[in-house]
């Protein structure tokens, strides 16, 4: 190696940064497929979930009602480790002066640490998740809270609706969990509020719940879903009106790579394609590395040519020859390995930053030394062997002649094989990068069936009619809002509703799935929605269901999108004015003044859905602020002012429509990215291949 510093330093290179990439890619790999294989390893334990049929199709939920687990308990007395949780995504915390917003939080029973042990660090948990009042933190989150002090006994607030002491303080949730978490608090704090005002205890209400069970042994599993089952058949099932529930059992396991269940995961879930894709890219970029070795390898057999007679001449065979050269191979490859390796923890915190992931940065186990030795013995082999068979093959004669060193045409024809197939991988990922740059152009610039941009939204804590009013008359004569709108959520939103619907006629024997936007009059302007036909909501239609009117004698009106126009078998949208619909919130009857145009309600990568259009201020939560150009900072800083004026108690959030909506596609960012830093750093290793 000494003789040949520039083939050292070219196959070094090209090694080292395929190495690197493999093992990132083998560490990505590792993580996702290690999810939910940590839990409790003496049981069994399964997630329940719901598949049903109607008229529309078939969807899936892991989501289950509240009084499931009840239920669950009621039917299989001998089945002790049933656990109901609800889990809160975001919810307001304040303590002495302080406010903020903590993520991941589970509204848990006291089965919950049998099924997923904590690792307690201070405090107990006897009582916290088995009585009301108490809060359970992970130490990240303690020391977010309060320091370096001790957090035991320490008390704040939930949501401003729920006191809470702190009993203990448990090691962190595992980052290879599907149910990641920050704080666990008892199940019976939660209260009707936390989900909208929807009540917990009936069958018809479902928000962010889920039930587990565990079993000691798989073959309960038939048992335990025919036991499920016919809970559904009471509780869920109405065949009258077309629908079958089945309840089902899902390994925990399954729930990380599982997409029919993916929508309400608290955590991602992730396609094994995707894991196919990135390690068929790792694969390439060795085999570009190792086809480099053996060019620059067979390249340099007139300047080994040499060597390799005189050995031969002083006794050497051929056997002595090939361990040679395969020792040198092993050697540096070896050598890459052990740099890649040093090195790989510096680049784990970008991958993490830029995946979006939680790889531990103390990388190195069992798994992982297994997965170096692999690609240590794979790369030398591939890398060594043939290059050692053609040099060791050389006649002594010959080769002291310096005739040796003309290629035979077979090997020639290998090394332009070999070429050929590197610039083939470095194409094909050239081509999915400019494939992945198209989607996303796409993406970005397709109508959306609304105006996205200058759209501020702010959430509404409490909607009370008062605070309403207050809200709104403060919003008016702010100079820089251009229009505002009080709504459930913006077109695409993480906050809606669905149920079903039909027109009055059918509704009680088919129902069909709607997704259901409160929107007051100002909706239409403020988001540029576009009529196909009739009319919007008016200052006369909020008159009609005006708060001091009984329930009974409100007066609503819908407006639909075209899609459901056609869900509904309606020939047009002029057809469909002056019908009458019934939908699923309290069973609401009422004539269709206004068709829209289809608009998206979530990512271009969901088809659009049926979609019915309601003026309901009791899920008002949202106000939907459109600026005028000129300084939105300054007109932030108003609309803080008096929003804090009237929810003084809460903490005020603002979000760009425009940029909740990029939020959608940051995986295909991601994806684009990668394709492109593949195509890059294949390019360079072959490139260095002809230098």
């Amino acid at each position: 190696m000494k003789k040949h510093k520039g083939f050292f330093a070219l196959n070094f290179v090209g090694l080292y940064i395929s190495v690197l990439c493999c093992v990132l890619i083998a560490l990505i790999i590792l993580h996702e497929t290690s999810f939910d294989k940590t839990s409790n390893n003496n049981l069994n334990i399964y997630r329940v979930v719901e598949s049903s049929v109607s008229a529309n199709g078939k969807t899936y939920t892991p989501v289950t009602q509240y009084p499931l687990a009840r239920a669950m308990r009621t039917a299989m007395p001998d089945e002790k480790l049933i656990s109901q949780i609800h889990y809160l995504n975001r919810g307001l915390i304040s303590f002495s002066d302080k406010k903020f917003k903590e993520e991941k939080i589970i509204f848990a029973d006291s089965v919950f640490p049998r099924l997923f042990p904590l690792k307690v660090k201070q405090g107990s948990i006897k009582r916290a998740l088995a009585e009301p009042g108490f809060a359970i933190l992970t130490e990240t989150t303690a020391r977010k809270f309060f320091g370096n002090e001790d957090p035991v006994g320490k008390r704040f607030k939930m949501e401003n609706l729920v006191d809470l002491q702190v009993a203990a303080v448990v090691a962190d949730a595992p980052s290879n969990s599907h149910l990641p978490y920050n704080m666990l608090l008892s199940f019976s704090n939660l209260r009707p509020e936390f989900i909208g005002g929807l009540p917990l205890d009936q069958w018809g209400v479902s928000s962010q719940g889920f039930t587990y069970i565990g079993l000691q042994n798989k073959n309960e599993i038939n048992h335990t879903e025919t036991e499920l089952n016919a809970i559904a058949k009471e509780h869920l099932n109405d065949a009258k009106q077309g629908v079958m529930t089945t309840l089902s059992l899902q390994p925990l396991p399954d729930i990380h790579f599982n997409q029919l269940y993916a929508a309400h995961n608290p955590s991602y879930t992730i396609n094994y394609d995707y894991l196919y894709l990135v390690g068929a890219i790792g694969l390439f970029l060795i085999l570009a590395a190792c086809i480099n070795y053996v060019n620059l390898s067979t390249a340099l057999a007139i300047k080994k040519s040499k060597e390799v007679g005189v050995r031969k001449t002083l006794g050497a065979t051929r056997n002595d020859l090939i361990k040679q050269f395969l020792s040198e191979t092993f050697f540096l490859s070896g050598l890459v390995i052990v740099a890649a390796a040093f090195s790989v923890r510096f680049f784990i915190p970008s991958l993490n930053n830029f995946l979006g992931r939680n790889i531990p940065v103390d990388w190195f186990q069992l798994n992982t030394a297994l997965v170096l030795i692999c690609l240590w013995l794979s790369i030398s082999l591939l890398s060594g062997l043939y290059p050692a068979l053609i040099l060791s093959g050389f006649n002594p004669v010959t080769a002291l002649k310096s005739k040796a060193g003309t290629p035979k045409a077979s090997v020639n024809n290998l090394r332009r094989g070999l070429v050929i197939f590197q610039f083939l991988t470095a194409q094909v990922l050239i081509i999915g990068a400019l494939v992945v740059a198209k989607q996303m152009n796409f993406i970005q610039s397709r109508s959306l069936g609304f105006n996205k941009e200058n759209v501020v939204d702010i959430f509404l804590p409490e909607n009370k009619p008062e605070q309403l009013k207050l809200m709104k008359d403060k919003l008016s004569v702010i100079p820089g809002i251009k229009s505002f709108s009080l709504s459930l959520g913006a077109p695409i939103s993480g906050d809606g509703v669905s149920t079903s619907f039909n027109t009055k006629e059918k509704y009680a024997t088919e129902k069909i799935d709607v997704s259901v936007k409160a929107a007051d009059d100002n909706y239409l302007k403020t988001y540029g929605l576009q009529l196909k036909a009739g009319r919007w909501f008016d200052a006369n239609d909020e008159k009609k269901i005006d708060a001091s009117i009984p329930d009974s004698l409100k007066n609503y009106a819908f407006v639909l999108n075209e899609t459901a126009v056609k869900a509904l078998g309606f020939s047009s949208a002029q057809d469909a004015l002056g019908k009458y619909v019934t939908f699923g919130m309290n069973d609401i009857s009422a004539p269709v003044i206004g068709v829209v145009k289809d608009y998206n309600t979530s990512s271009l990568h969901d088809a659009i859905k049926p979609v019915l259009m309601i003026e309901y201020p009791f899920f008002y939560y949202d106000a939907g602020i459109r600026l005028t150009s000129g300084n939105p900072a300054s007109t932030l800083s108003a609309v803080e002012k008096a929003w804090s004026s009237v929810y003084p108690e809460h903490l005020f959030e603002s979000n760009f429509l425009d940029e909740n909506i990029s939020k959608l596609y940051e995986n295909d960012q991601r994806t684009q990215q990668l394709f492109n830093i593949f195509a890059f750093l294949s390019i360079i290793i072959n490139v260095l291949g002809l230098v």
